[in-house]
C-alpha cells in the first residue's frame, strides 16, 4: 500500500459516538489518518483551517455551529474537501440542503461498520481518481455485502472509465479474483463489468460527437479510454452500428 494518507476531521458533540466512529475508521485498515476531533462546529472549522483535511465527517446537530453551517463553510472556502454527514434525524430537508453543498454521503446514526466502510471506500476511489494516484487497497478487512462490493466496483468504473482498465488489476485492487467480481457485478448490475464499462464509454463518446462537433474523433476516443483510434471506431461501430463520423453526421444540430 502507498504511504499516502488521507487526513480527516470528525465533528460530533457526543464523545462516546465520536470515539466509536474513530475506532471503526481505524479498524478499516485504509489509508486514513485522523487530523483531529471536534465537539462542535466552531472547533471543526478551526481544525479545518489548521489541517486542511481531505475529508470531514460531521454530525448535523451540534452546538455553536451545526453541521450544515460547517458544510456551507467548506463549500465556500475549501471546495476540494469531501464531506460525509451523520444524522440521527431522518429528515429529507437536511438531505436536500446537504446536496446543495456537494456532500458526498448522508448517513443515518447509528452508523454500522459496513455502511461506514462502503461510504469511505467510495470516497477513496474519488480521491484517488482526482489525485491521479493508484493506491492499492482492498476490501478484505471489511465484511461488505456482495451488493455493496458490486456498488464499489461500479463506482470505480464510473470514476475511471477514461483510463485503461485491466480487470485483473481491478480484482487485485479489491482483493478478489476478476471472476468473482464479474459474477457479483452481473448479479446486481445486470451485466458484466466489461459491458458496463463499454456502455459508459460509448454513451460519453456519443455525447461528445454530438455536442463537440469540432473535436477530432481520435481525441474523443482518447477521452473515453481508447488510445487507439482505429480500435475505438471498431468498438463504436459494433456498439451503435455506425462509424463515429456517420453517427456525428446523422445527429448534427441536435
Amino acid at each position: 500500500m502507498s504511504n499516502v494518507k488521507y487526513n480527516y476531521v470528525i465533528a460530533e458533540d457526543e464523545s462516546l459516538i465520536r470515539r466509536n466512529l474513530v475506532k471503526k475508521l481505524e479498524a478499516l485498515d485504509l489509508p486514513l489518518q485522523k487530523a483531529g476531533e471536534a465537539a462542535n462546529g466552531e472547533e471543526a472549522i478551526q481544525l479545518i483551517e489548521r489541517y486542511c483535511p481531505q475529508l470531514v465527517i460531521t454530525d448535523i446537530r451540534m452546538p455553536l455551529r451545526d453541521g450544515l453551517e460547517v458544510v456551507k463553510y467548506l463549500y465556500d472556502n475549501h471546495p476540494g474537501t469531501k464531506v460525509i454527514i451523520l444524522s440521527g434525524y431522518d429528515d429529507f430537508s437536511y438531505a436536500q440542503k446537504a446536496i446543495r453543498y456537494s456532500v458526498e454521503d448522508y448517513l443515518l446514526k447509528p452508523v454500522s461498520r459496513d455502511t461506514l466502510a462502503e461510504s469511505i471506500l467510495k470516497l477513496l476511489i474519488t480521491l484517488e481518481n482526482e489525485s491521479g494516484r493508484l493506491n492499492i487497497y482492498t476490501t478484505k478487512h471489511t465484511s461488505l455485502s456482495p451488493e455493496a462490493l458490486s456498488q464499489l466496483v461500479q463506482q470505480y468504473l464510473l470514476e475511471n472509465y477514461q483510463q485503461e482498465i485491466s480487470f485483473q488489476e481491478l480484482g487485485e485492487k479489491f482483493g478478489f479474483t476478476p471472476e468473482y467480481l464479474g459474477k457479483i457485478f452481473k448479479k446486481y448490475a445486470g451485466e458484466t463489468p466489461s459491458k458496463y464499462l463499454t456502455k459508459l464509454r460509448m454513451n460519453e463518446a456519443k455525447r461528445l460527437l454530438i455536442h463537440e462537433p469540432g473535436m477530432e474523433i481520435q481525441k474523443i476516443g482518447e477521452l473515453v479510454g481508447y488510445k487507439d483510434g482505429f480500435y475505438f471506431s471498431r468498438v463504436f461501430k459494433s456498439y451503435t452500428g455506425m462509424q463515429p463520423s456517420e453517427f456525428r453526421g446523422r445527429n448534427m444540430g441536435m
